[in-house]
């Protein structure tokens, strides 16, 4: 398997800090502009630009993390809503948004969360701290580890 190691998407996304979990082909990151808590990307470790050149393995490896960060964003915050984005304006690099939303304020990390639910999801910025992000990222893993260990 051919990883892209020098892709501008581990950058943009802080790789080295926001690394939830890396699988075969794919790897699941915090996301960085945290507007919703639990928002994440997961991104494709080879290079691909258009999503039909993606193998049968890598889109059944996908399904699998749909389905762990959704039992992981459920069990920690309760989502009512959740939205998986491919967009790829900037970004060729092949990636998802996995972007929960709620339609009642949630608190972690001693900030909280507002989620003005009809909004677009990928239209506002906001600042958190790498401390914070560090904290919602290690959260996702120990519960997704959690899931993992209980199937």
């Amino acid at each position: 398997m051919e990883i892209s190691e020098v892709s501008p998407i581990w950058e943009k996304f802080n790789e080295k800090d926001n690394l939830i979990k890396e699988y075969t082909y794919w790897k699941l990151l915090v996301r960085k502009n945290h507007v919703y808590l639990g928002s994440c990307v997961v991104v494709t470790k080879k290079y691909l630009e258009n999503f039909s050149d993606m193998s049968e393995e890598e889109i059944v490896e996908y399904l699998q993390i749909v389905r762990d960060v959704e039992f992981a964003l459920k069990k920690l915050w309760n989502y009512d809503v959740i939205h998986h984005i491919m967009l790829m304006f900037k970004d060729k690099h092949t990636h998802f948004h996995i972007l929960p939303r709620y339609r009642e304020p949630r608190n972690f990390a001693g900030i909280e969360w507002i989620d003005e639910f009809m909004s677009n999801p990928l239209g506002k910025k906001r600042e958190i701290s790498q401390e914070v992000l560090n904290q919602i990222r290690d959260e996702i893993k120990k519960t997704i580890e959690v899931k993992k260990n209980g199937d």
